[in-house]
């Protein structure tokens, strides 16, 4: 069973604030991871002023492959040569150098947008998440715990539980917080100080484990 928050108002509102503090906190980081990436695909205006150049030197250079006169002997060949070795040297370069630049650039805005924004949230989410989801589990297992007693009729000997849970497990201050006499408490039975107190510590209601109310029996009139 999970149980996200606790019944007593002020463990509860706690936990609230530290959800939507992870969650601010998330959030921010991210949007700041974005923003870095958006920033730095700014600079593909260089790789696409690279390609643009070059796809304009082939298209000269296509535009003077066709304005070569054909069928003069040596002459013809020798510019269409010259045009092809234009083309390798100037505009092919260029176009191939504009891409390669354009996916460098996107792999560099990935990995800042990554590296500047995955550090600071795994390092709140992950030990904020794992201690949340225990919590909630053992806030839910009590939660069972206490209504399987109550639904049986096993209140007193659930208290009696808790009250021994309570003196292994609390500290001496919470303890001694909790009853005066914590010893007299457990020889003589008297479990309820200790009982609420662990139910306290749990998050829940101390109210949840009062047994079930028996329904009022109808008074027979005499005759």
């Amino acid at each position: 069973m999970i149980k996200p928050y606790p019944d007593r108002a002020v463990p509860a509102l706690l936990r609230v604030f530290s959800d939507v503090f992870t969650i601010g906190w998330t959030v921010a980081w991210a949007v700041l991871g974005w923003l870095i990436y958006k920033t730095v695909l700014g600079l593909e205006v260089i790789a696409d002023g690279l390609t643009n150049t070059g796809t304009t030197f082939n298209g000269w250079i296509e535009q003077f492959r066709h304005a070569i006169p054909g069928g003069i002997p040596g002459v013809t060949q020798f510019l269409i040569n010259i045009a092809d070795a234009l083309r390798k040297y100037s505009g092919d370069p260029l176009v191939s150098a504009g891409h390669q630049v354009h996916d460098a650039i996107i792999q560099v805005a990935i990995m800042l947008a990554l590296l500047v924004a995955l550090p600071p949230i795994l390092l709140v989410l992950v030990p904020y998440g794992a201690w949340r989801w225990s919590d909630m589990r053992e806030i839910g297992s009590a939660l069972a715990f206490v209504r399987i007693a109550s639904m049986t009729g096993r209140a007193d000997q659930a208290r009696a539980v808790l009250a021994y849970r309570a003196i292994s497990t609390l500290s001496f201050r919470q303890l001694m917080s909790a009853s005066a006499d914590p010893v007299g408490d457990l020889a003589e039975h008297r479990y309820d100080r200790l009982a609420n107190a662990m139910l306290k510590r749990a998050g829940l209601d101390a109210r949840r484990l009062a047994p079930p109310e028996l329904p009022e029996l109808p008074e027979h009139r005499e005759r």
